[in-house]
């Protein structure tokens, strides 16, 4: 791709192709240079009507005279007309061009160059050439290309024209045309075909044939890879009818370029604070890799070794893109996907590559396992769709759910699937028992369905997975069908030792020096690949660990290759100290909640842990991954009956003062709380007319219906989030990366709405029941207070899951605010109050009401840290963060994991994994 800003067509490539027929006539047609000594024609103008080809000669190659070429190939198909030319004449270096696929009905400038029979030829027999432009649509259901020709058409002949011209005027006017290759921009989208109805549209609207008719044919995959052809059909971006001729070749979309930004940062956030074999992706080990099944798609990439700078060449070079990385725990599966993830994100054109974790994949639903068989496989790929569309907006990597489906279902993505070892089964025994009612087969028949945009071949994927722990399990029947099995190895001798004399890893704590690696160092030089340090520090974790148990002196590296102790006592040990080890070094050099003591963090790790554990699959609908702490869900944590029991009570008590407010306003009028409850001691009720009943019934009603929702609000499980997929507030819902994100004038704008928010609140109440000057100073200290506390000291994010900007919540709260202004307006009249009144009054209590009702998730997270402050920190989500610099874990999406699988495992069980 280094020349895909090469500019088509070029007049040097454009050929004409000239058949000769048994009857001693000719049929000429137009031609493409291709590739070196390729050219692309239509297939009509070189094979005959009976199938059989033809004999063909190429003008323009040679200025003298024309050159012999052969039919390689035509589709079997023959209403797809194009076919390959190959003939034999010196290199002249010529670049392969870029094909282009159209993937929607929206219309699009192209150009060609072509023969027409109507140019006639000069005095040399050379034909001249014609340069043709319009605007192609496609017809999906025909699976052909309308051109609407922009290019001059024909002068009407007259009386004086030579009979050769009269008799081309007769027939088509681009008869010889046909061949013409068609770009949008520097990518090849079609073959010119025939007139669409010369009758009807006079010329002006031919037919051509898209790259998509033919790019899945298996012989011109062949012969694609025989000739050397470019092997991607890249996307040709929308764009207008204007603009779509100066548009930049491989433009993207604004969402994908939002897309393109979020998973740039996610990668970085995710490597970030790796530290031990790695302090960033770029620094890993190079794991030596090898391709153990999958070699009929791996064919071109063969001679490709699979390295970290090269992965992702050798994953272009698939056919189709299906590459499964696997391979023993720890061994660096993650980091080579990563690094294939940023190289692939800086190919122009190419789908924007996605980390999705199969941990939280849902069972489909009862009805599509009841489906006939034939049936299922659509239901399933349609399903798995759905579940990358929602984890797009879990994770907060799109907009809308409108963004994510088209990304989804126009096949912008490409997904990086990881976790599926959590789904496989552990033995051959069980996998046996794996039939089409399992989750994993369900999970294998969607991936089998999910289609390229077209529905002819499979659809791209990359999938990371552990090798199943059976040793008689082959690692090459990963089910994912026509997938190109890559394995990650095991760490030589030769590795490791490169690797402990570079002294990158940890130094010494106590005296911020090497460490003295001799023991281990002179047991690999004695004993190689037999070596006991070769045995235990096979994987780049297992190094990481005891890198760090070394630094810290909990473990030395004489104990690494001791004889007297088992490898599982010592895998034991080093798991113990890996998390004391990392918090003696952080808690002194990074920020953040680190706990008093490593017996601190261990204990609030091993409760995020035990969390997750029980934890997984789906829960009251909503499927976890088990893996991942999200903010959001973490409550449960802390009893799930007695959190929402504290948060009905934290819920309900300002919606009673305010009800209570309301109804003592109706009663004895604003601003008189202290005669209301002086009568009511003494035993004087006011007299109610028939006025003060109906105002009263309506503040009766209205405190009801504020009860009846925050008791639901407060008491259903998972609390109710913010419309993020609402396309009307799409204008305002960039969220910024990591906690607290928020500087400058907009922490000043999102200060001033939740101080506004709360004071206004607690200044109407108090206004209602002690008049407007009470309210008025009660309300601005309030809102002082809270807009600095809120915002300034603690970062309110009402969604615990990165901050939104300002305006989100501002267009939010104006939308309540708005609405129920005009309920006011309306309503407020038939209580004999004024209609500006109503709209005030329902301006200010939809602003208040809106913003209560978003801080939903917020309360219960903290009435959750409040509950369980004995279990954990009270800011944990400021431990989570300190974790992440420590290298304990790692940013995923809009949640925080384990840095390793294993370190998690250990944590619950209290034993390595291996045991």
């Amino acid at each position: 791709m280094r020349d895909h800003q090469e500019a088509h067509p070029r007049p040097d490539r454009v050929v004409e192709t000239v058949m000769d027929l048994r009857d001693g006539n000719k049929k000429w047609g137009t031609g493409y240079l291709i590739a070196d000594r390729v050219v692309l024609t239509a297939r009509h103008v070189v094979h005959h009507p009976n199938g059989d080809p033809g004999h063909v000669t190429v003008w323009g190659m040679s200025p003298l005279e024309p050159v012999p070429a052969r039919v390689v190939w035509v589709p079997a198909d023959p209403a797809i007309d194009v076919a390959l030319l190959e003939f034999e004449v010196p290199s002249a270096g010529v670049k392969n061009v870029h094909w282009g696929r159209i993937d929607n009905g929206s219309p699009r400038e192209v150009s060609g160059m072509g023969f027409p029979s109507r140019q006639g030829r000069a005095d040399d027999g050379v034909r001249h050439s014609d340069h043709l432009w319009g605007r192609v649509t496609l017809q999906p259901r025909r699976n052909i290309l309308a051109v609407d020709i922009g290019s001059p058409i024909r002068r009407a002949p007259d009386l004086r024209d030579e009979p050769g011209q009269l008799e081309r005027w007769n027939s088509s006017q681009w008869s010889g045309a046909s061949g013409t290759a068609l770009f949008c921009g520097p990518l090849l989208v079609g073959v010119l075909s025939k007139d669409a109805s010369p009758d009807m549209y006079d010329g002006r609207r031919l037919h051509a044939v898209p790259v998509s008719a033919w790019w899945n044919d298996p012989e011109f995959v062949q012969q694609s890879q025989r000739l050397g052809l470019d092997g991607h059909c890249y996307p040709v971006p929308d764009s207008t009818p204007e603009a779509a001729v100066a548009a930049p070749p491989f433009a993207r979309t604004p969402e994908e370029d939002a897309l393109h930004l979020a998973m740039a940062k996610q990668i970085e956030a995710f490597t970030a604070g790796w530290h031990g074999v790695n302090e960033q992706a770029d620094q890993a080990i190079d794991v030596h890799c090898r391709a153990v099944d999958g070699k009929e798609q791996a064919r071109k990439a063969q001679a490709i070794p699979i390295t970290h700078d090269l992965i992702h060449e050798y994953y272009l070079a698939l056919h189709p893109r299906r590459l499964v990385i696997t391979g023993p725990s720890g061994s660096g599966k993650t980091i080579l996907a990563l690094r294939l993830m940023r190289r692939l994100l800086d190919i122009p054109g190419h789908p924007v590559p996605v980390y999705f974790n199969l941990a939280s994949w849902r069972a489909p639903r009862p009805k599509i396992r009841q489906m006939p068989p034939e049936a299922r496989p659509k239901a399933l790929a349609n399903c798995f769709e759905g579940w990358l569309i929602d984890q797009l907006l879990e994770n907060d990597l799109v907009v809308t759910r409108r963004v994510a489906r088209r990304l989804v279902n126009g096949r912008k993505i490409l997904p990086v699937l990881d976790g599926m070892d959590q789904i496989l089964p552990d033995s051959a025994a069980n996998s046996a028992s794996t039939d089409e009612d399992s989750v994993l087969g369900d999970l294998v028949c969607a991936l089998d369905s999910y289609r390229d945009i077209h529905g002819g071949s499979r659809a791209p994927l990359v999938l990371a997975t552990r090798t199943r722990k059976d040793a008689k399990s082959e690692t090459g029947d990963i089910p994912l069908p026509e997938g190109s099995v890559v394995e990650v190895e095991r760490l030589t001798w030769r590795q490791i030792q490169e690797r402990l004399e570079s002294d990158q890893g940890p130094h010494d704590q106590e005296t911020n020096r090497p460490v003295n690696w001799q023991p281990v160092l002179r047991d690999l030089a004695e004993h190689r690949d037999q070596s006991v340090a070769a045995r235990r520090l096979d994987t780049p974790w297992r190094l990481t660990l005891a890198e760090w148990a070394a630094a810290s002196g909990r473990v030395s590296p004489a104990q690494l290759v001791a004889t007297d102790t088992s490898d599982m006592e010592v895998e034991r040990e080093l798991l113990a100290s890996f998390v004391p080890s990392v918090h003696g070094y952080h808690s002194v050099y990074s920020q953040g909640t680190s706990g008093e003591s490593p017996e601190q963090v261990m204990s609030w790790l091993a409760v995020l842990a035990h969390h997750l554990e029980q934890n997984r699959g789906t829960v009251h609908g909503v499927p976890l991954s088990g893996r991942e702490v999200v903010l959001n869900r973490i409550w449960p944590i802390a009893g799930t009956k007695r959190v929402r029991i504290a948060h009905l009570f934290v819920h309900t008590v300002p919606l009673l003062f305010f009800g209570l407010a309301c109804i003592i306003a109706t009663i004895s009028g604003p601003g008189h709380a202290g005669e209301f409850f002086t009568d009511l001691w003494q035993g004087r009720l006011p007299a109610l007319s028939d006025v003060t009943r109906r105002r009263l019934t309506g503040a009766l009603c209205l405190t009801g219906g504020l009860l009846l929702a925050g008791v639901y609000y407060a008491l259903r499980y998972w609390p109710w989030m913010p419309p993020t997929h609402w396309p009307l507030l799409a204008f305002a819902q960039r969220r910024t990366q990591g906690l607290r994100a928020r500087h400058g004038p907009r922490r000043i704008v999102s200060g001033i709405e939740i101080g506004g928010a709360i004071g206004l609140g607690v200044g109407m109440a108090v206004t209602l029941a002690f008049g407007w000057v009470s309210g008025v100073a009660v309300g601005a200290v309030t809102s002082a207070v809270f807009g600095w506390g809120m915002e300034v000291k603690v970062g309110l994010d009402r969604t615990l899951s990165g901050n939104f900007q300002p305006e989100f919540f501002w267009a939010l709260d104006l939308l309540g605010a708005g609405g129920f202004a005009t309920v006011g307006a309306l309503v407020f009249p038939l209580l004999d109050y004024t209609w500006t009144m109503g709209a005030l009054f329902g301006g200010c209590f939809g602003f208040v009401l809106g913003f209560g009702f978003f801080l939903v998730p917020w309360l219960r997270y903290i009435t959750a840290m409040t509950l369980a402050r004995k279990e954990l920190p009270w800011r944990l989500a400021a431990f989570l963060d300190w974790a992440k610099k420590a290298g304990l874990m790692t940013i995923s999406g809009v949640g925080f994991q384990f840095r390793h699988q294993e370190l998690q495992e250990w944590i619950v069980r209290k034993q390595p994994p291996s045991a």
